[in-house]
């Protein structure tokens, strides 16, 4: 029997257990032949089953991985969960490990590939090697051990790997905090993008009740080839329109002629022309008083058309999607559900300005409605022309680049009813116009109809299925918007191409684009015609990608502090983990491990633990997204709205989060273990290593830079200091460009300049404290302890962490509770009281009452029975007596200060009440604008205003009454008043009670009247009177004679709700405060444990020498404690420090915000400070160490001594 040695077995791996395949050639085949023949069968056996087993799991798993998507997909086809973002999780992981593979391939493949070219470019020293016989078997054999000892013992390993993951959980933890929350940030950070996108988007669409506007490809001509006149038959094309999944609803509507464009705005843009209404009458309302130019049409796009239009809308138009998008800006009756109801009433429905103007409501009726459509248009040279071909009226324009005369001819349609008024909002794209009196067709007849058709008057309007629009980009949407115009208007073909000198076919064909053909029944006839898809989404997202691309810009800016704080746990997870296996990575290798196998082991428990917390922090965050992006103040969140978003990352971006969370956590661990296995095992076992020097230098610039920074927004911010003026650019960098790289790197530079140089001196707590508190008899007997630290490093490495987490808790408190005070601030000057409402004509402050008085009984709410005080703001025109020129002059009367709510910013002092008493003893205020003109008066300095008005006198001609006088002393300039824009007080003074009856009052017996009341009625900012107010003002918008209604709490909720979806900040400093609140009590408990573990040794020398349980415990606690505090002051101080130097660039896009959403009264972002949301926040850390310390130390004071000091 031959004796076998242990040295020829395949060796078996200490750590995983694992045959290596490493088996020596020369005494493999003696193993073989030796032993019992039909135990080596079994053996055999076994190994070929084990073989087998291994390959049909990994088979399995990668099928499964495979077609995991399409099982998720269709057991749950309606959830983003299941059908969408888990799969992509899934390709996205698989893309990370097959890079993994194929990196660690390639770098094995370059090994063996420099191995075989070694000989050429590394020549030996003279001396011939004998070449080694190529044997394909033994390279098949080595391949074969290969694969037995990497791939088929990879669930061996990860099973190992996980084993050793749950024994040292403390480690783990490090791990997993750190992967969990960089995937928890980097993903709710890139789906809020995609959520702000969507929301955004819908948001700007809720306006538009057509999406696009589909005309004949051709000019109306003899031929009419491509056209029908017919409009029953153009009108059919509807059904085949609607038929397509991209398409919601369609129907006629006879407006504005045909576009066919080149660009969006090219120079026919201006040329086609809409209907204009001419006149109107009625026994109902005085139609006189109605004026149909329409100047706000061409202020707000371009100069197309400047009168009133109307429109007429076919069957397809009143009911469906169409109808419901119309009917969401009915204010008073019903839009008519069906096109047979809009017909059987021959309806019409109105603007709410031209209702107010004719006193009209619903129900009454319309005798008669001129309006006139373009027959002819001319343009440029052949105006001329067009002066004398034109036969009937014209209108000649000039605003455009290029002069255009059209040729126009009127049509009445008589007998209307009113059906509904409609509530005028926001003007958005100029394509169909704005505001249009829409009637319907019915009204028309079938030779109106035609004629109509043969001006181009006719064209249909489409709804697009919204939901089908790709929202994750405005560049997907376009894409998806221009290949549906593309397959409306044109096909491709293949065509012979003709050889240009023979004429005829040279037998090859090309591609290229021919008119698509619909057909349509023109009576008994079929008609062929081509279309023109005038989309009009596009125009917005046009202006999606200028101002959201802005908005984004800020908000990726606003989450860097927060990004980085992730990223710096996550490596700061990774050292204090790998640094705990230092040692037991050294023992491994004096036992027998071997370092491929080793560092298999320890790279899979980090890939394991970080994807794990990747999984869980990236389903976290995209569960969350939706509700971040309801935010409507810091820390508020609306319930889901009428906008939906679903928020769901692509595969590239899932992929990028991925990479920067696990394949970060591979990396870096895989490199910081072939650092420790390139270490002497000695020197591991002693954990003995070279630090690198922190460039201290480095760290005191940046922190320069950022004080820099600082100093020059608190300058800015207070309008200066010393010798800087402040303002923008008047700090202490006066150039622009220099001044703004500042404010916008400088916080970055504060915060992490600020947090590695004031972390010394947290890690220097205890050494700071003693020299405080050293006499206190409580840590006499343990201050030798004091003096130094066996792990300084890592302790100063958590007060980094403490600092830069602390600082963006105080960060995003401040700026957060900042923000909403500045929405409550400008809902204050944009209403101006609890309730403002606007009536039709000029109410007494009795009548107003009485209203108002009823509508309060009707609702019967507790929390509002009475009013408590009531005014109004009037104006009237005065001139100055000695300087001359005319000014308008606002109106405050007594007892204002109790229903206005006034703003400090907007009154010269901080007491509405004390500017109160001046105005009502003669005092006045100016606008900044009529300051300037008259010449900055100084405070107390009289002016004498002049009034008078003209009154109809003898004979019809004008009479002029007054003037009377009054002189006022200047008190202040105004910045606006509560419900007046800024704008309108600009150039306009404020004057009181008095001087108003020493004005007015004299020349007239006529009781004050007013459109615009406003009312006192509860405490607005609570709950109940929210409610209350927003069904009071629901009950007197639906009143005759009231034109609006608008409380406190729904401007408030309107601009909360902008914030939030448009400037995005509310959802992301919320975030931003609870993450770094997370991390900062999660990172206290887990890396102090980890900081703590690493001294067991050196708690347990203090025990040997004679230190009690007690004092090991004091001394533990004080330094910590003291690091502890330290940091949390250190850290709240640079919080409120970075806040101040942000105040500056939240200010400015803060002021581009309120101008592109229109708000009156520009306000100062002046900072407000939480504390109760930081000493929560610092508690709950505070907590969180004190439970670390009591555990842990507790747990190495009851470990055995001698197995401590021996090497645990």
């Amino acid at each position: 029997m031959v004796e076998q040695n242990d040295d020829s077995r395949d060796r078996i791996d200490p750590v995983t257990g694992i045959r290596t395949g490493e088996v020596s050639g020369d005494e493999s085949g003696q193993v073989a032949s030796a032993g019992n023949p039909v135990a080596l069968v079994l053996n055999r056996v076994a190994s070929v089953y084990n073989t087998g087993l291994n390959i049909g799991i990994i088979i399995g798993l990668g099928v499964l991985l495979l077609f995991l998507p399409t099982f998720g997909s269709e057991l749950a086809p309606n959830s983003s969960l299941f059908s969408e973002i888990i799969p992509t999780m899934i390709q996205s992981w698989v893309m990370l490990a097959v890079l993994i593979v194929f990196v660690l391939s390639m770098r094995r493949f370059g090994g063996l590939l420099y191995k075989a070219i070694e000989p050429i470019i590394v020549p030996g020293k003279g001396q011939k090697k004998d070449k080694e016989p190529f044997s394909a078997s033994e390279m098949a054999s080595d391949w074969y051990k290969s694969f037995l000892s990497r791939w088929l013992a990879a669930p061996n390993n990860i099973s190992m790997a996980m084993s050793s993951a749950w024994r040292g959980r403390e480690r783990g933890l490090a791990i997993f905090a750190g992967v969990f929350l960089s995937s928890l940030v980097i993903t709710t950070v890139l789906a809020y993008a995609v959520g702000l996108n969507q929301a955004f988007f819908a948001f700007s669409l809720e306006g538009d009740e057509f999406d696009a506007k589909v005309d004949f490809q051709s000019d109306p001509d003899g031929s009419w080839a491509g056209r029908t006149n017919d409009s029953a038959a153009w009108e059919s094309l509807c059904d085949e329109l609607v038929e397509m999944e991209e398409f919601a609803d369609c129907g006629l509507v006879f407006g504005r002629q045909g576009l066919r464009l080149s660009g969006f705005f090219d120079e026919g843009f201006a040329a086609p022309q809409p209907l204009n209404v001419m006149a109107a009458s009625s026994q109902d309302g005085e139609w006189s008083n109605v004026s149909w130019d329409f100047p706000e049409a061409s202020e707000n796009g371009p100069p197309i058309n400047s009168d009133r239009i109307i429109r007429f809308y076919g069957d397809g138009v009143w009911d469906g999607e169409l109808g419901d998008r119309h009917a969401k800006s009915v204010i008073f009756g019903q839009w008519p559900s069906t096109p047979e109801d809009a017909a059987a009433n021959r309806t019409v429905v109105l603007p709410s300005k031209i209702a107010s103007q004719a006193g009209v409501v619903v129900n009454d009726t319309i005798d008669s409605l001129t309006f006139s459509y373009v027959t002819s248009t001319y343009i440029g040279e052949d105006v001329a022309q067009g002066f004398l071909e034109c036969q009937t009226d014209f209108q000649l324009s000039f605003e455009s680049e290029f002069p255009l005369l059209f040729c126009k001819e009127n049509i009445t349609v008589t007998d209307l009813t009113i059906s509904a008024i409609y509530e005028e909002g926001d003007f958005g794209n100029p394509t169909l116009l704005f505001h249009p009196l829409m009637v319907s067709d019915s009204v028309l007849s079938s030779a109106q109809k035609t004629t109509l058709m043969q001006s181009d008057h006719g064209y249909l309007g489409m709804a697009v299925d919204r939901t089908e629009i790709p929202t994750a980009s405005t560049r997907a949407a376009t894409n998806w918007l221009t290949d549906l115009k593309s397959s409306l208007e044109s096909v491709r073909v293949s065509v012979g191409v003709i050889d240009p000198s023979t004429g005829e076919l040279t037998g090859e064909t090309e591609r290229v684009s021919l008119p698509r053909e619909f057909t349509v029944m023109e009576g008994s006839s079929v008609v062929a015609v081509s279309i023109e898809y005038n989309d009009i989404i596009s125009g917005t997202i046009t202006f999606l990608n200028i101002f959201l691309g802005i908005i984004q810009v800020f908000d990726y800016i606003l989450v860097i502090p927060i990004v980085a704080l992730s990223f710096v746990v996550l490596i700061y997870g990774l050292v204090l983990s790998l640094e705990q296996r230092r040692r037991e990575v050294a023992i491994h290798r004096v036992i027998g491990g071997t370092e491929a196998t080793l560092s298999r082991m320890m790279v899979l428990e980090i890939y394991a633990i970080g994807t794990v917390a990747w999984l869980l922090g990236f389903s976290l965050a995209s569960g969350a997204v939706e509700v971040v992006l309801r935010a409507v103040g810091f820390l508020r969140f609306t319930d889901a709205g009428d906008i939906d978003v679903d928020p769901v990352l692509s595969f590239g971006s899932t992929f990028v989060v991925t990479l920067l969370t696990v394949g970060l956590s591979y990396y870096y661990g895989k490199n910081r273990t072939n650092d420790f296995l390139s270490l002497e095992i000695d020197e591991g076992v002693r954990r003995v290593r070279k630090e690198k020097e922190p460039n201290y230098l480095l760290h005191w610039v940046l922190f320069a830079v950022g004080m820099l920074a600082y100093i020059e927004s608190w300058i800015q911010n207070r309008g200066g200091f010393w010798i800087w003026d402040g303002g923008r650019g008047g700090g202490i960098v006066e150039p622009f460009i220099p001044n703004a790289i500042i404010q916008l790197l400088g916080p970055f530079f504060l915060w992490i300049g600020g947090a590695l140089v004031l972390s010394r001196l947290g890690a220097a707590g205890p050494q700071i404290l003693n020299r405080i508190v050293g006499w206190s008899p409580a840590i006499s007997d343990i201050r030798r302890g004091l003096s130094g630290s066996g792990s300084s490093q890592s302790v100063s490495r958590l007060s980094l962490i403490m600092m830069l987490t602390l600082s963006i808790v105080t960060l995003a408190a401040v700026q957060g509770h900042t923000g909403t005070m500045v929405d409550e601030r400008t809902t204050d000057a944009q209403n101006g009281a609890d309730l403002r409402v606007q009536f039709d004509t000029g109410y007494t402050e009795q009548e107003a009452m009485a209203l108002v008085m009823s509508s309060i009984t009707s609702v019967d709410d507790s929390d509002i029975e009475q009013i408590n005080s009531m005014t109004s703001v009037g104006n009237i025109l005065v001139t100055n007596k000695d300087g001359g020129g005319n000014y308008p002059v606002w109106v405050v009367f007594d007892g204002h200060e109790d229903t206005l709510l006034w703003d400090e910013q907007a009154i010269p002092g901080d007491d509405p009440s004390e500017i109160a008493g001046i105005l009502r003893q003669g005092g006045y205020l100016a606008g900044d604008g009529a300051r300037n003109q008259l010449e900055r008066p100084s405070t107390g300095s009289p002016l004498t205003l002049q009034y008078s008005y003209f009154t109809e006198g003898a004979f019809g001609l004008p009479e002029r009454v007054g003037p009377s006088e009054s002189i006022v002393n200047y008190a202040g300039r105004a910045d606006w008043i509560p419900g007046i824009s800024a704008a309108e007080v600009d150039n306009s003074l404020v004057i009181g009670e008095k001087t108003y009856n020493e004005l007015v009052v004299n020349l007239t017996s006529e009781v004050y009247r007013s459109t615009t009341w406003m009312f006192d009625l509860c405490d607005q900012s609570s709950k109940g009177c929210a409610n209350a107010l927003e069904l009071l003002s629901a009950d007197l918008r639906s009143i005759d004679g009231v034109i609006s209604a608008q409380d406190w709490s729904s401007a408030h909720e309107g601009n909360e709700r902008n914030g939030g979806l448009i400037f995005g900040t509310p959802g992301l400093l919320s975030m931003m405060f609870v993450v770094a609140a997370l991390a900062s009590v999660s990172s206290a408990f887990v890396f102090l444990s980890l900081v703590l573990s690493q001294r067991k040794r050196e708690l347990a020398i203090l025990q040997a020498i004679g230190a009690s349980p007690n004092q090991v415990v004091r001394l533990v606690l004080f330094e910590i404690m003291s690091i502890l505090l330290v940091s949390m002051v250190l850290g709240v101080s640079l919080g409120l420090a970075v806040a101040e130097s942000f105040n500056g660039f939240f200010g400015v896009f803060g002021f581009i915000f309120q101008l592109f959403l229109g708000q009156s009264a520009p306000i100062d972002r002046d900072l407000v400070w939480p504390w109760a949301e930081l000493v929560l926040v610092n508690g709950m850390v505070l907590a969180a160490v004190v439970l670390s310390l009591l555990v842990t130390t507790r747990r190495a004071l009851g470990a055995d001594l001698a197995t401590v000091l021996k090497g645990e």
